[in-house]
């Protein structure tokens, strides 16, 4: 990382200061939970499926918001469990919705889109059995472990080679606003193989530019050539930034965030992308760019990609918003923070915690040594949230301030690394 990142970062502490101070009180606005599940019809088997026996689902029925225990096992647009789905003893849904006793799957179909609650692409029956009638019950599923793929999964992108892995500005059209962002793709980059997707925002006083140097987060050296990565250039004074200083994610009329799906879309277009990894990451304003993202288009909602986040150093600056549906979630903050309030990124992650169905206990905050990761529990099969306080001030790399050696990549590494 360049040695001026965290330098320049603080040129804007005054700023942040003051939003930091409104952004505490937004952040402390109570989550919404997810509902409970409601039971399905009669499940969809194979060619020979014999009728099941009455069954109770476990209280994980609803995977995202379209997982329907019994009828289908619906995940995204037409995404049907098949071989796999076994309308009787072996339909699970997420973790544990079980309906019916018998019925077998059918042989083939088709990919799914966007999947509800992480569940992936599955294949379809070529005609129907009788399944069992289930009961579904009153919990939230797991994420599936399917894989996702995108629309440009076989197919040769029209994004030249010439334009990504070099830090190249690629120009991007959002919210009517010319717009660009730095793309890197794996250097064995197969068309036929699902890749994750990292969006990495830039801090206040940042760039596009500074997110290619620093390998988005010291996340490229980590990926092992499994991993798409982008970063988003901010704005400034309603208009794409030409410099460093004073750009940052504002998000007037949600512009940002069209800015985040018009760069989801035009990837998956283009490249093949698991549409059931995508994740975003940002320090300070990145970081609350990233929880904006997560909190408006979570996977398995109308128009949401993303499955996890990391938010290094948070608050809520480019708009409010109280999650309703859940996002894994990793955050760290330094307890001597004098830009954005310790207490403000605590607020952050027991929104998410709401969210994600986890008991609810402040994390530990560090006292001795350099810092302490707390693992919520209870949460939603699925969807952690872990939380690391260290001792330290506004910074990205925590610890000892070196760019590249924190613990703080390799411990997002491993947290994003499980989904």
């Amino acid at each position: 990382m360049p040695r001026n990142f965290h330098t320049r970062s603080l040129l804007g502490q005054g700023l942040l200061v003051t939003l930091g101070a409104v952004a505490l009180c937004l952040a402390a606005c109570s989550a919404q939970s997810t509902s409970d599940g409601t039971g399905g019809a009669p499940g969809s088997g194979g060619a020979v499926g014999g009728a099941g026996k009455t069954s109770v689902g476990g209280s994980a029925n609803v995977a995202g918001s379209a997982n329907v225990a019994g009828s289908a096992n619906v995940a995204g647009a037409a995404n049907v469990a098949g071989a796999a789905n076994v309308a009787g003893a072996a339909n699970v849904a997420g973790a544990a919705n079980v309906a019916g006793a018998t019925g077998s799957g059918g042989s083939s179909g088709g990919a799914g889109g966007h999947s509800a609650g992480g569940a992936g692409a599955g294949s379809g029956g070529a005609s129907a059995g009788s399944g069992g009638s289930g009961t579904a019950g009153a919990g939230t599923a797991g994420a599936g472990t399917g894989t996702g793929k995108s629309a440009g999964c076989g197919k040769m992108p029209t994004i030249a080679s010439s334009n990504y892995n070099n830090g190249h500005h690629i120009a991007i059209t959002a919210a009517s606003m010319a717009r660009e962002y730095i793309l890197n793709v794996p250097t064995n980059y197969d068309n036929s193989k699902p890749y994750k997707l990292v969006i990495a925002y830039h801090e206040l006083n940042g760039n596009d530019d500074e997110m290619y140097k620093n390998q988005y987060y010291h996340l490229l050296s980590l990926s092992s050539n499994t991993t798409i990565f982008v970063a988003p250039n901010g704005q400034q004074s309603n208009k794409n930034c030409t410099q460093a200083s004073g750009c940052g994610w504002p998000n007037p009329n949600n512009s940002d965030l069209q800015l985040a799906d018009a760069i989801v879309a035009q990837i998956e277009e283009n490249f093949c992308v698991d549409t059931n990894r995508i994740f975003a990451t940002g320090w300070s304003y990145g970081g609350s760019m990233s929880y904006k993202t997560a909190c408006e288009r979570p996977l398995g909602a109308a128009n949401g990609f993303v499955r996890a986040i990391a938010v290094y150093s948070g608050s809520q600056l480019s708009g409010n918003c109280t999650p309703s549906k859940p996002v894994a979630y990793y955050a760290s903050h330094g307890t001597h923070d004098s830009v954005l309030n310790y207490d403000n990124g605590v607020g952050l992650a027991q929104n998410f915690a709401k969210a994600n169905g986890c008991t609810w206990a402040t994390p530990t905050k560090v006292t001795s040594g350099a810092h302490v990761c707390t693992n919520l529990t209870g949460c939603t099969m699925g969807y952690p949230l872990e939380f690391c306080s260290f001792n330290g001030d506004h910074t990205p790399d925590p610890d000892n301030g070196q760019s590249g050696s924190s613990w703080e990549y390799q411990e997002v590494w491993k947290f994003l690394s499980q989904f």
